[in-house]
């Protein structure tokens, strides 16, 4: 374009020192309008090669920056693909720890609610079986009334028939009919106390299962609500995290945008700036073509032309994005308000839910507290004040002679549901018939089990159920205590919480006390309730036994009898 420009120029150039000689060789005395004539059309040149230069200029200098940033552009677009992939990697690892954090909680209060329900149903066969108990012995005793009043009322008879003239001992007699007449009065009073008090315990009974149901249904309810909301809140945080990065990503590149449009800016009003000067020096070249001849119009100009509306047209398009980015800024900035208020309910929310929880725990920990209190008072009306000694008999297949077993208790106020459970369980003989299944390097396994009689298992199923120990268990909660550890030749009870127990061969501390981790949480250990005095022989020639498929015992051994002693093996609770 340069060069056709110069070509141009010398052209005209040329023309007019043609027609200068013509005019010199016609005049040959020069006159001082034709070299300001001269002088003048070569000042137009001169403008417009320089023009020329700056168009060309512009041209160039609106390539470069159109290059820069598409390159700009590609490199942010890069970069925004590897933080969005990142971002992903990282809120799938968070999901993935939410997820089993929300097992373990799950996990847990599902064996919190498990613990309530048994207790409940112990609480209503205790009642039940309490009722019946005062019953029967107060028939027993109405029924042992009536027949002292009929023995009296036949003797009286018979003195009457064989000694009428005997009216002292006919007195006597009715003295004493009067006497148990009354005691029969006595005896139907207790019996209506009695009917009301088994009334008031089964009103209490009732409304203990209400409360229960109740409970079990808000804290279903609740653990619901957690698990919605908490699936919220991780939705929305992780929605938040993609929106603050997008938004991170389009303020830097707005930012970017905004600088690059300054410099546009600036460019563009060096543009007009050079337009206004292209356009003065247009109307001098036309001036000028005008008073040239046989001049026509530079295609070169023409082209110029265009090149700038196509400069003109990119800086509106330019501006257009710009426009469009700070409409998404806004957008991103309202987006952000609304989660913001979303956060705010959710958190909210999480801590009503917080507090029902806290409020239901408290009302656990009371019934809790309760069935403590009633066990210990039991065990002390029951069997006194301790300490507690229990003496299982076995029979072995190969010899005619029981062996026995003396068991010492932990202390009653150490773990008094636990101690009452196991109490209650050998004074009602429970494990009686039962057999030794198990014996593996670490324990020695028990209980009211036959593996080898199927229908003395199926007795021992049945009478366990009927006490509510069968098959989730026959503690409600466990009490596990670190200063009762499982060291050898302890006893606890399973993981369900008997009536199945065990011998510890070696400290199993580590693996049946009390633990921690961060997948499954606190997991409290297996309640270790007593000790092994007496019959350590005993329990090494069950270890020596031949063994089959699962470490279980060839030959039944069976527990032929159980008894609750005191410190002189005196039967206690009887």
């Amino acid at each position: 374009m340069a060069a056709a420009s110069k070509s141009s120029g010398g052209k005209t150039a040329a023309i007019a020192k043609t027609e200068h000689s013509t005019k010199k060789n016609q005049d040959p005395s020069p006159t001082p309008n034709s070299d300001a004539k001269s002088s003048a059309f070569g000042r137009v040149l001169l403008l417009v090669q320089i023009f020329i230069a700056l168009i060309t200029g512009a041209i160039l200098g609106g390539y470069l920056s159109a290059h820069i940033l598409e390159s700009e552009y590609q490199n942010i677009v890069a970069n925004l693909q590897s933080d969005h992939h990142s971002s992903l990697l990282h809120t799938q690892n968070d999901y993935i720890k939410c997820q089993s954090g929300l097992t373990a909680e799950q996990r847990y209060n599902e064996q919190e609610m498990t613990k309530l329900r048994i207790h409940a149903d112990q609480n209503e066969r205790a009642f039940q079986q309490r009722a019946e108990q005062y019953v029967n012995e107060t028939n027993m005793a109405y029924k042992v009334a009536n027949e002292g009043l009929e023995r009296a009322s036949s003797r009286v008879k018979m003195e009457a028939e064989k000694h009428e003239y005997t009216k002292q001992q006919l007195s006597d007699a009715s003295s004493r009919l009067n006497t148990e007449a009354e005691e029969h009065k006595s005896t139907q009073l207790q019996l209506s106390e009695a009917s009301s008090r088994w009334k008031m315990e089964v009103e209490k009974h009732e409304s203990t299962m209400l409360q229960f149901n109740q409970v079990n249904k808000r804290v279903q309810a609740i653990r619901n609500t957690l698990t919605e909301q908490t699936r919220a809140l991780e939705a929305a945080k992780n929605e938040r995290k993609e929106t603050d990065s997008q938004l991170q990503h389009l303020l830097s590149e707005l930012d970017a945008a905004e600088e690059e449009l300054d410099r546009r800016d600036i460019e563009r009003a060096e543009c007009d700036e050079h337009h206004r000067e292209m356009l003065k020096c247009h109307d001098s070249l036309e001036e000028a073509l005008a008073n040239a001849v046989n001049a026509g119009t530079p295609a070169s100009l023409v082209e110029e032309r265009e090149a700038m509306k196509k400069t003109a047209a990119q800086l509106a398009r330019v501006w257009e994005q710009k426009e469009e980015l700070v409409q998404q800024v806004q957008w991103l900035t309202e987006e952000e308000g609304a989660k913001d208020a979303l956060f705010a309910e959710i958190e909210s929310k999480s801590k009503e839910a917080e507090y029902e929880r806290g409020v239901w725990e408290m009302k656990a920990r009371s019934i809790m507290e309760k069935i403590t209190f009633r066990s210990r008072k039991d065990v002390l009306e029951k069997f006194g004040p301790g300490p507690y000694y229990v003496k299982l008999s076995l029979a072995f297949p190969s010899s005619p002679e029981h062996k026995t077993i003396l068991l010492e208790l932990a202390p009653l106020d150490s773990m008094p549901h636990t101690i009452h459970t196991f109490l209650t369980i050998i004074q009602k003989k429970l494990v009686t018939g039962g057999t030794f299944l198990l014996s593996r390097e670490h324990i020695l396994v028990g209980g009211p089990v036959d593996a080898h009689n199927i229908e003395n298992n199926r007795e021992l199923e049945e009478r366990m159920m009927y006490e509510g120990y069968f098959p989730n268990g026959a503690l409600l909660f466990k009490e596990y205590k670190p200063e009762y550890p499982h060291e050898q030749y302890t006893v606890g009870f399973n993981q369900v919480g008997g009536p199945i127990f065990y011998f510890n061969l070696k400290d199993n501390t580590d693996g049946h006390g009390s633990t921690y981790t961060k997948d499954e949480g606190y997991k409290e250990g297996e309640p270790c309730f007593g000790k092994v005095v007496d019959g350590f022989d005993v329990i090494q020639r069950l270890t020596e036994m031949p063994k089959g498929d699962g470490d279980s015992l060839e030959s039944a051994v069976y527990i032929v009898d159980s008894h609750v002693v005191d410190t002189q093996h005196n039967e206690l609770g009887m």
